[in-house]
């Protein structure tokens, strides 16, 4: 039965111990998506993330990792993949491990994970960014201006790139286009970002 419509939902915020956490998420029926591999929605997304940019942000590849380059400088580096499975639950988690908008004193912390999570009836697709401590923060304990900075520019990008990134999924997955719906939703104990 094809959807008619889809909910992409989120949150991102910025925690008391000054990690940004960003959790996007669809729910889709489970036959949209039955030959679906975590590892091809993680190569989906970066394909998609150099495409929307028009190839300014370039994943790159090698064998130590995957590095997000604008104009050849490493924005954010990652491990390679590390992929984890039980009965309901695949992801890939790629950990952060340096670049240019990592803070210097946090270049190992952080992890970008995507997520296929099977329940009767349905896939739940997600990507999360955790425990991230971006250079535009300055600090654990940024200022309000710093906040505002990368609210407006970083955050707000890395949100709108995997918002229509999910539409596209659910796109290509089910074979139309449904009108998506994006939901905020919010944590205790962290502010909105």
């Amino acid at each position: 039965m094809p959807i008619r419509e889809s909910n992409i939902e989120f949150h991102q915020v910025l925690k008391t111990d000054g990690t940004v956490h960003s959790h996007q998420w669809i729910v889709l029926p489970d036959n949209s998506a039955a030959e679906l591999f975590v590892e091809d929605i993680a190569a989906r997304y970066f394909a998609f993330l150099r495409s929307c940019t028009l190839g300014l942000v370039n994943p790159e590849r090698n064998a130590d990792g995957i590095a997000l380059r604008f104009l050849g400088l490493p924005l954010i580096c990652l491990c390679l993949p590390a992929v984890t499975c039980n009965e309901t639950a695949t992801h890939a988690d790629l950990f952060i491990n340096g670049g240019l908008l990592v803070q210097r004193d946090s270049c190992s912390r952080g992890q970008l994970r995507f997520s296929i999570l099977r329940t009767p009836g349905q896939i739940r697709i997600e990507i999360r960014l955790s425990d991230y401590c971006p250079l535009l923060l300055g600090s654990h304990t940024p200022t309000r201006f710093r906040k505002w900075l990368y609210h407006m520019t970083q955050a707000s990008i890395h949100k709108l790139v995997t918002i229509r990134f999910l539409a596209r999924l659910c796109s290509d997955l089910t074979g139309i286009t449904p009108p998506c719906n994006v939901v905020n939703t919010s944590l205790a104990d962290a502010e909105d970002i």
